[in-house]
């Protein structure tokens, strides 16, 4: 079941196009990693999809029905969490989310439970403390109760970990993981290594256009074979001789020895004739584990090319 569909989105900035034809699918129970380098269409596309700015022409639809800003039920069923969160100083979390869930207009009666569950899921417990003396990481784990708070069917994520340091990054993490039992997240970042660890599916958007959308298991396994040598040879020497073959690209120093793709991994048995007539012994030499990072940087350069 689709929850979320953008289609053919052109956004214009006077004479230059932010987003050019963006087409994207994000199915019910997932968390879709909307990946992408700063400045590549991430978060005006979501302020597009919240019907925060206008766009030129296409098309967004919330669970089976067209996004506006003249309509309701889509801002009743997205949460929204933005990457730099701002909160009252002098509050305390409890009452910052009594607030924001007043503004829904929820049931009156269910507001203390509602608070208490949204809390409890991002380990907020403690509301004695005022939010001033938050630290960056509780911050970014209240914006995400308070876009709990009205229960919503898509949690829409614009870049949650960018600010935060290794530990905080790991807790915004474990609660992706968590709340991906019960809703659907859309998970913008530039961070990759992030994305691999919690992400179903994986968009990348590179110049507002899509480059690809694929399941993240499909990306890792389905990209050319990498391969990781050491040699008895000096580590230039064996670059310089990769560069002159047929058999590999993107060739690139990596730990003390070298790292490349086969153009065909069949070829393996001849590849190793070759480096072994150059007269280049091959101590070691192994199949290398693609990850998300690997993948973008190899996309984005068949792109560019």
């Amino acid at each position: 079941m689709t929850i979320l569909e953008v289609r053919h989105l052109n956004k214009y900035y006077d004479d230059f196009k932010a987003l050019d034809d963006v087409s994207i699918t994000v199915k019910a129970n997932e968390v879709y990693g909307f990946i992408g380098r700063n400045g590549a269409g991430k978060t005006t596309t979501i302020n597009s999809i919240l019907s925060l700015i206008d766009f030129q022409s296409g098309e967004i639809f919330f669970d089976g029905k067209e996004v506006s800003k003249r309509t309701m039920y889509d801002k009743r069923h997205i949460g929204y969490v933005p990457d730099v969160p701002s909160f009252p100083r002098y509050l305390t979390a409890r009452d910052f989310l009594a607030f924001v869930y007043d503004t829904y207009q929820l049931p009156v009666n269910e507001k203390e439970e509602a608070i208490k569950a949204a809390l409890f899921k991002v380990q907020l417990e403690d509301t004695s403390k005022k939010i001033s003396g938050y630290s960056r990481g509780m911050k970014q784990r209240l914006a995400i109760a308070q876009a709990l708070i009205h229960k919503p069917k898509l949690l829409v994520m614009d870049e949650p970990t960018s600010a935060l340091d290794p530990i905080g990054r790991k807790d915004i993490l474990d609660i992706i993981r968590a709340l991906k039992k019960d809703l659907t997240i859309f998970y913008s970042t530039h961070i990759l290594e992030d994305a691999q660890k919690v992400c179903d599916t994986i968009g990348l958007i590179e110049k507002g256009r899509i480059v690809f959308e694929k399941p993240l298991k499909e990306i890792i396994n389905h990209q050319k074979q990498a391969f990781y040598m050491e040699t008895d040879s000096p580590v230039n020497e064996v670059l310089k001789c990769l560069k002159g073959s047929d058999f590999v690209n993107d060739e690139a120093l990596f730990n003390g020895g070298v790292l490349f793709t086969l153009k065909d991994v069949d070829k393996l048995v001849s590849f190793q004739k070759y480096i072994n007539d150059k007269m280049i012994g091959i101590t070691l030499l192994r199949p290398h584990e693609k990850t998300l990072e690997d993948v973008f940087v190899e996309v984005l350069n068949e792109n560019n090319h």
